[in-house]
């Protein structure tokens, strides 16, 4: 697991900015909140205290495309905006639909620009690089949920502890502690004694059927839902060799992602862990 890609991601929701008028920096219950890409909601800006300064995450990620675009600085106040002259861009590209690896291409490391607020409140990147401009809006946190695309390259990478015919040890790892005991003490039940199944047969097929595939993932959307708190939309096809092409329909799942520790961990899929309790305490 590439654990750089759990730490840009980890403060998804703690948004900083620096207050227009003024040249401090808002209370930590002022800056409670997300921030999303006014036009279209499809890039989301995230700011996290360090230091002095503020390290910052953008994501973005056209639907469709198995490629997601990132850039990432560290930016300092100056005169009621932040600053930077450190960005980093890259993309992350995978190659079939399904896989949980990328390969990272990083375009330039000398990216310059600053952040600050509209009169209207409004959060506005102003990139030197390329001298383009791009608004935010602050999303409400009674709102249903805002698109993460910088949440989908780790939602898939999570997607390889989903249990599939069995429930691997390290899962334990990227699941709650609550999830992942739910799930364990399901699986470690006793096989019914005539051998079969039964009404436990979805424990073993979380994702995949009886025919000898494996799962391919796809990640079809992240929403968030307060500043804790995520939705994915996971796609799963046959994969019927390592390396070769996903076959047969999509179907879709859900999985819940909740922050621990500065860390994104799977809280529940498709609702089975009520499943899972109600098994073990039938």
């Amino acid at each position: 697991m590439d654990q750089r890609l759990f730490s840009f991601v980890s403060c998804a929701f703690c948004c900083i900015v620096v207050a227009a008028g003024c040249g401090q920096t808002p209370s930590s219950q002022d800056i409670q909140g997300s921030w999303a890409e006014k036009s279209a909601e499809r890039i989301a800006a995230v700011f996290t205290p360090s230091g002095d300064g503020y390290d910052v995450h953008i994501g973005w990620r056209e639907p469709g495309l198995a490629q997601y675009e990132v850039w990432e600085m560290t930016a300092t106040p100056s005169r009621n905006k932040l600053g930077y002259k450190n960005g980093r861009h890259s993309f992350l590209t995978f190659e079939h639909e399904g896989d949980v690896d990328y390969v990272e291409e990083t375009t330039y490391t000398d990216g310059a620009g600053s952040f600050s607020i509209s009169k209207d409140g409004e959060l506005v990147w102003s990139d030197s690089k390329d001298g383009s401009k791009t608004v935010f809006f602050r999303v409400d946190p009674e709102a249903e949920g805002i698109e993460a695309p910088e949440l989908a390259p780790l939602a898939l990478q999570l997607c390889r502890f989903i249990p599939d015919h069995k429930l691997l040890p390290e899962a334990a790892g990227y699941m709650t502690e609550d999830f992942y005991k739910a799930l364990d003490d399901a699986f470690s039940m006793p096989a019914p004694e005539d051998g079969t199944i039964d009404d436990t047969e979805w424990l073993y097929y979380f994702v995949t059927g009886n025919g000898g595939s494996l799962p391919a993932y796809s990640i079809e959307s992240v929403v968030r839902t307060d500043p804790t708190h995520a939705l994915a939309t996971v796609g799963v096809r046959d994969l019927w060799e390592e390396g070769g092409e996903p076959t047969g329909e999509k179907h879709l799942h859900r999985m819940d992602l909740v922050l621990q520790d500065g860390r994104w961990l799977i809280s529940d899929f498709d609702g089975r862990k009520r499943d899972c309790l109600a098994l073990v305490g039938r």
